[in-house]
């Protein structure tokens, strides 16, 4: 151990060239923050003196920490002391018998201080390096370890590596290895190409529509090239980002609901597509003075820069000014516009349509008229006159469509359910389920199934439509594809089952028309029973939260106070195995708590169904040992659009939880637990009896 100040550098040292500065940063920090790992190598100039033939770099590091007043002049310093003749070796031995550390080596060695509990700051400190360069090589530390592997085998290079820190998820890391492992030449953009080709660009109209800020509050992943700063980011996850858009628009579109006759969202409409629809145009009226007078200003200010030397002379103010005045101009007109009102007669047969414009921002298209609810022409007897005496249809004036390709559909509920991963056909099972359990409501209570039906027969036997022939009303019973899967065993196949067994249907056996008369002779109850039993066939399959529902199914549901909950629970056949793991966590978290999603997410999706099949189950606060309040969340919960509104409460997709159960209080599912151990055709307590 030698006193630093008895240290001089030494002229046998063969390093001539300095290292950098920003190499002499780091080690001086490192130094800083650890101190000296490795001996300095000197030889005896005298008793006092030695001179450094090998460190030179730690040597001087160490005396400017003794400039800094970080450690004194006399600080002792490990030293490994050799003969004078032995210098020139040793010091060319040192620079050059040496191997740098493996890049590779290098950011796993980062990782492993982060898992020790360093922060970031930490490391950057001890290291003399930016928190920015921590955070790259940590980032290339999360790449697949056999991804990794090959990178060290030489089979890939840096760049390369980097392209793959797009994204954290290993599964995708590999999948675009795979893809690319057999080409002639790896380039890191064809690997970035793929990492992305299923996101959307930040800067994309939907991207900028949404934003950064909501979309990563959702949960959503952002793909951010920390190695090239020019990068747009992505985002990668295209069924949440479409969701929260959808949701976005609808939002600006509820102020409009009130006012016409219908209102549309999409996410994106040709070009052209507006010319499919008819036009109704807003009436004329003064322009706001305030606003009128703002533009007359901006103009004439526009004007007077222009003709200062055509800007060459403007001031960064003045420059900034004049480029301000134009968006400025088309705000004031685009507000203009939106104080023109429509006549309530146009409203009453045109809508809006609400979608992104190509720079990200919403586009409002008002004054629409599809091309069935423009009125025909006027007849000269339908002609009225104004107050000054011109001629005035009675009828809105539309504009008629300059093209005959379709009109735009709209199915934003489509595209809300595809970021759970709900996918059609389980959508499709869904409402056959709740057609199903409709059906056996509807078939056990003859008032509403018959208000249902006369509702229906009136109209189309009053309604105005074209296609209507004399007495061609009929039913089209809905029959579920699978419904041998969907509906085995279930409570609404044994209400029907019972049901369908007490009609009167000895008639039916007779010649016409003694089949009729006999059928006429019957009963009024046997009449109800099978007026109902029919109009049940006839229910059409939907979800409340479909695109444009019907609102009469709905109330129907409501009137019968059907309980789907009660009748259908979610299994990991019908439900869990079938949607994306991401909606599942949420749902756990949402209504059982963190730990336990945290827990269940880190099993595979088959066991992580089979968990949420046991904890949704009517029997979950015997089976997983929930408390009271758990049990009435999970025991009642049923996807979004299952529900009745209006009927027996239930926990809703996410939004709506239960209250916790009174004492006392008994689920709906156990009032019914019953009939599942009881014979196929019995009732449900709450249709046994005089209750059909």
């Amino acid at each position: 151990m030698i006193p630093l100040d008895q240290l001089e550098p030494s002229q046998l040292n063969v390093r001539k060239v300095a290292a950098s500065a920003s190499d002499d940063a780091e080690l001086l920090a490192s130094i800083r923050e650890t101190g000296i790992k490795q001996n300095l190598v000197v030889h005896a100039l005298s008793e006092t003196r030695f001179a450094v033939d090998a460190g030179g770099r730690r040597f001087k590091a160490l005396r400017q920490l003794v400039e800094d007043g970080v450690i004194p002049a006399d600080h002792l310093i490990p030293c490994l002391v050799e003969d004078e003749c032995n210098a020139v070796l040793t010091s060319a031995t040192e620079n050059l018998q040496r191997a740098a550390m493996h890049p590779a080596d290098q950011f796993e060695a980062f990782d492993k201080m982060i898992a020790e509990g360093r922060s970031e700051d930490e490391i950057a400190l001890k290291f003399g390096v930016s928190v920015d360069l921590v955070r790259r090589r940590l980032k290339l530390a999360r790449v697949a370890p056999e991804i990794i592997e090959q990178f060290r085998a030489g089979d890939l290079t840096l760049e390369c590596v980097m392209a793959f820190t797009l994204t954290d998820d290993h599964d995708r890391q590999l999948a675009v290895w795979n893809a690319v492992k057999g080409g002639y030449h790896i380039h890191p953009q064809s690997i970035k190409r793929q990492l992305t080709e299923t996101a959307h660009s930040a800067n994309s109209a939907l991207g900028r529509f949404v934003g950064i800020e909501a979309y990563e509050a959702a949960g959503g992943v952002l793909l951010r090239d920390l190695f090239d700063d020019r990068a747009s980011a992505h985002m990668e996850n295209p069924e949440l980002l479409e969701r929260l858009a959808i949701e976005k628009l609808q939002a600006a579109a509820k102020p409009f609901e009130a006012a016409w006759k219908w209102v549309e969202v999409h996410l994106s409409v040709d070009y052209g597509a507006f010319r499919s629809f008819g036009r109704v145009y807003p009436q004329d009226i003064d322009p706001d003075p305030d606003l009128l007078a703002e533009e007359e200003r901006l103009i004439a200010r526009e004007e007077e820069l222009a003709a200062q030397n055509d800007g060459e002379d403007w001031t960064d103010a003045e420059t900034e000014e004049y480029y301000a005045i134009e968006p400025r101009l088309r705000e004031i007109e685009a507000l203009q516009r939106e104080r023109q009102p429509y006549a309530d007669a146009d409203r009453t047969i045109a809508g809006v349509v609400l979608t992104i414009g190509h720079d990200g921002a919403l586009r409002v298209e008002k004054g629409l008229v599809r091309p069935e609810d423009i009125p025909a022409a006027p007849e000269p007897d339908e002609i009225t006159e104004n107050a000054d005496g011109a001629p005035s249809p009675a009828r809105p004036q539309v504009t008629p469509p300059t093209s005959s390709t379709p009109v735009p559909t709209s199915d934003p509920a489509a595209t809300l359910r595809k970021a759970d991963g709900i996918s059609a056909s389980l959508a499709d099972d869904l409402r056959a389920t709740r057609q199903h359990i409709l059906r056996a409501h509807l078939a056990a209570d003859f008032e509403v199934a018959f208000d249902a039906m006369l509702y229906a027969l009136c109209e189309q036997a009053l309604g105005r439509s074209y296609n209507n022939e004399a007495l061609e009303i009929s039913i089209r019973p809905f029959q579920a594809q699978n419904r041998e899967v969907l509906h085995a065993d279930t409570v609404a196949q044994k209400m029907l089952e019972a049901l369908e067994q007490d009609l009167a249907t000895d008639w039916m056996t007779l010649e016409k028309p003694e089949d009729f008369q006999a059928m006429s002779a019957l009963p009024l109850a046997d009449k109800q029973a099978l007026f109902a039993w029919a109009t049940g066939l006839a229910v059409k399959p939907q979800l409340s939260s479909d695109n444009r529902p019907s609102p009469i199914i709905e109330e129907i549901g409501a009137r019968l106070d059907v309980d789907v909950a009660a009748c259908w629970r979610p299994t990991a056949q019908n439900y869990w195995g079938r949607v994306n793991k991401g909606h599942a966590v949420a749902t756990a978290r949402k209504l059982i708590g963190d730990d336990y999603a945290e827990d269940r997410n880190r099993e595979r999706k088959g066991d992580f169904a089979a968990a949420m099949e046991r904890a949704f189950a009517e029997t979950a606060g015997e089976t997983e040992g929930f408390d009271a309040a758990t049990v009435a969340r999970t025991t009642r919960w049923l996807p979004d659009g299952m529900v009745f509104a209006g009927a027996t409460e239930a926990v809703a997709d996410m939004s709506n939880v239960a209250p916790e159960a009174g004492e006392g209080d008994m689920p709906a599912a156990d009032a019914l637990a019953e009939t599942e151990n009881e014979e196929p055709s019995s009732l449900p307590a709450f249709l046994s009896g005089d209750a059909a």
